[in-house]
């Protein structure tokens, strides 16, 4: 969704920027939309259009035509070090005789585990990340162990425990 109420004028100079990654999907305003949700989810259209220095009927039809077309979502997140829970990536290598199904259920499996809470293709000596957490480290390594338990496409795997997040997406946590 390109977006030619932006100029070359109005491009940022630092190509490493969020505004300029996201210039082709997000103008100025919806810029500071994302900005304004992604700081408090619950902010009312009244403050959005304060804020971002357009009418409530205008900031609405924005939000609600970023929302519609999947490009923002507003989600609530638990920060799990401040909850004193336990985190961890999880790279897994696939068996690469299982069929494309069966790589699928197991991706799906995953999706559909409440303790996950991000799946990911990647390339290199793994085949998928994936997210999750639990009560204490031991927890979540015996949860692993159940998620794999008679899965024939994981050929072998890492879990890679989390301690301390400084950032969370565009949220400052702490400084090191």
């Amino acid at each position: 969704m390109e977006n030619p109420e932006l100029t070359s004028a109005d491009t940022p100079s630092d190509p490493n920027t969020p505004e300029a990654v996201l210039e082709n999907y997000l103008d100025e305003h919806d810029y500071e939309i994302f900005r304004a949700l992604n700081e408090n989810g619950r902010i009312s259209d009244t403050e959005l259009a304060e804020r971002v220095g357009l009418s409530r009927t205008a900031v609405r039809r924005r939000r609600e035509k970023l929302q519609e077309s999947d490009v923002l979502e507003i989600l609530a997140v638990i920060v799990l070090q401040e909850a004193d829970l336990a985190d961890a990536q999880i790279l897994v290598s696939f068996n690469q005789h299982v069929s494309s199904e069966v790589r699928t259920e197991f991706i799906t499996m995953l999706i559909d585990e409440g303790l996950v809470y991000n799946t990911s293709s990647c390339l290199g000596e793994y085949d998928l990340i994936f997210s999750a957490w639990h009560t204490d480290l031991n927890a979540l390594k015996e949860y692993v162990w159940d998620l794999f338990d008679g899965e024939e496409i994981v050929d072998d795997y890492t879990i890679i425990p989390l301690l301390k997040t400084w950032k969370a997406w565009d949220k400052e946590l702490d400084r090191p």
